[in-house]
């Protein structure tokens, strides 16, 4: 019996959807296998650009997990993925403000891993970033690897950044309520990160000078209301709440 052509779309739709999954679960076996499904579909020659996505996006969390683990030469190979599969997504669809932005996410990765590696990568960086931003103002995503950029910004940049990037968490999070409105047009496209940036912003709050912890809880706990399984919510901001 000849096998029967593979539903690329479907297909990415369902390994895409474990990724998610996985990371929330802080499941680093269950991102490798959509992994490896999302690597097998890239031979089917189809939907080139969002398989490159999804995949940055899973090694790029992948490497986040591995950081959490211990598995600093783990996780440096999976930035390195990550900002390999960003880089043959926007080789495809250039003006798509959403490989941009996973292109900056991926490089900060590698960046923060390696530290010797960030003159190589900075004009890279830079120009990915203001791409992004530029294709996609109000993009959620685009938002959100901005406030990180922000907020993160060291004081040679131009001073503390903690304030500034906290309000662009919340711009994030205003962009994330109109999108979450409206009706996706094409499943492929990526509608990931609200309860992220809810979990992330309870890590903001928490690095705030003092830390704001009423502010992280209620932040956490938003986040667990959409994704019970998110750990990061769960284990790495909520128990630093309590007084």
């Amino acid at each position: 019996m000849a096998a029967q052509p593979i539903n690329t779309r479907a297909a990415l739709i369902e390994a895409r959807n474990l990724a998610y999954d996985a990371n929330y679960r802080n499941d680093r076996a269950g991102l490798q296998s959509a992994i490896e499904a999302m690597q097998a579909l890239l031979k089917t020659g189809e939907e080139a650009a969002y398989i490159n996505y999804y995949l940055s996006w899973s090694y790029w969390l992948l490497a986040a997990s591995q950081v959490q683990a211990n598995q600093p030469k783990e996780a440096m190979d999976s930035g390195t993925h990550a900002v390999e599969h960003a880089r043959a997504a926007i080789a495809v669809r250039d003006a798509d403000p959403e490989l941009h932005s996973m292109l900056v996410n991926a490089l900060v990765v590698v960046a923060i891993l390696d530290r010797s590696r960030i003159p190589a990568i900075s004009a890279e960086l830079t120009a990915a970033r203001r791409r992004a931003l530029e294709l996609g103002p109000r993009n959620p995503r685009v938002l959100l690897m901005d406030t990180g950029m922000i907020f993160n910004r060291s004081p040679q940049a131009g001073g503390d950044g903690r304030e500034e990037g906290l309000a662009r968490s919340k711009e994030a999070i205003r962009a994330f309520e109109a999108e979450a409105g409206e009706k996706a047009v094409d499943p492929l496209a990526p509608r990931w990160g609200y309860a992220l940036a809810y979990g992330w912003m309870g890590t903001l709050y928490l690095r705030m000078s003092p830390p704001q912890k009423d502010n992280a809880r209620e932040a956490a706990e938003i986040a667990l209301r959409m994704r019970p399984d998110f750990w990061w919510a769960r284990e790495q901001v909520v128990p630093l709440t309590k007084n």
